[in-house]
């Protein structure tokens, strides 16, 4: 059986799941979570600590380097392992808070090629030409793709133009999109948190890693590897390294991590 947990950051996912782990040996937890997927970004990433994980199996965490760049298509080929791995006897949770990359394992998401080359001159493309133009093109290159996406999301544009430079064929035509959910037999729960209560918990957690060694974690990875682009924009590495290089007072950066989260 597949069984999914969802929900916002902060609303316990993890947790629940762990919690539902230690009470059946025939639960085999898979992480969506695309962050912890690198080595050494545990304090940020809240991953579950050694003690918590003992007698407990739980993938998809800890695959690669921070200074390694991995795509989505990787994460699927990854989860794909994992789960032909595992007992059939067994439940199949997946938990995170990753939407794109749950979708990339729970319902089979079509993720296009990639191309590092196209990528970094669309890239320069953007800084020099601004996003305005570039969703420009995308909406005559794939009307239907652009109209899928907001027009200032630099990412996903960049993204679309380069599917569409690298396979000759419409990014829409790789699928209806990440906000389509087709019918699935798979078992989904959502967690629902009043949002008031879920601010708070939100701003709890991020004082909580703070304290637990968050900025030293972010001083000793920039120390020991040259960040892949990634890792380095994840929520709260962006923030804290921009402080630990003198861009911003570290109250800002706490501010801007909550914000983001």
């Amino acid at each position: 059986m597949r069984v999914s947990i969802v929900g916002p950051t902060a609303s316990g996912k993890t947790r629940l799941a762990l919690d539902i782990s230690n009470r059946s040996s025939k639960v085999a937890i898979l992480s969506c979570d695309s962050m912890a997927v690198y080595r050494y970004m545990d304090v940020g990433t809240a991953k579950p600590s050694k003690t918590e994980l003992c007698g407990v199996t739980y993938s998809l965490i800890d695959l690669v380097d921070p200074d390694q760049e991995f795509s989505i298509a990787q994460f699927q080929d990854e989860a794909q392992r994992c789960e032909d791995e595992i007992d059939l006897t067994k439940t199949v949770l997946f938990v995170g808070g990753s939407g794109l990359y749950h979708s990339a394992v729970f319902d089979s998401l079509a993720i296009p090629p990639t191309d590092k080359h196209v990528r970094e001159k669309l890239e320069l493309e953007l800084e020099l030409l601004g996003v305005e133009v570039l969703f420009q093109r995308l909406s005559k290159l794939d009307p239907l793709a652009s109209s899928r996406m907001v027009s200032n999301n630099s990412r996903r544009i960049v993204r679309a133009l380069e599917v569409i430079e690298v396979t000759g064929k419409q990014f829409s035509s790789f699928g209806r999109g990440v906000a389509f959910y087709g019918p699935t037999s798979n078992k989904i729960f959502g967690l629902e948190v009043d949002t008031q209560v879920l601010d708070k918990r939100i701003i709890d957690r991020v004082d909580d890693l703070l304290e637990r060694g968050w900025l030293n974690e972010c001083q000793w990875l920039v120390e020991h590897f040259e960040l892949s682009r990634t890792a380095r924009n994840a929520i709260g590495y962006r923030e804290l390294i921009s402080h630990l290089e003198g861009s911003t007072s570290l109250d800002d950066a706490r501010e801007t991590i909550i914000k983001r989260t």
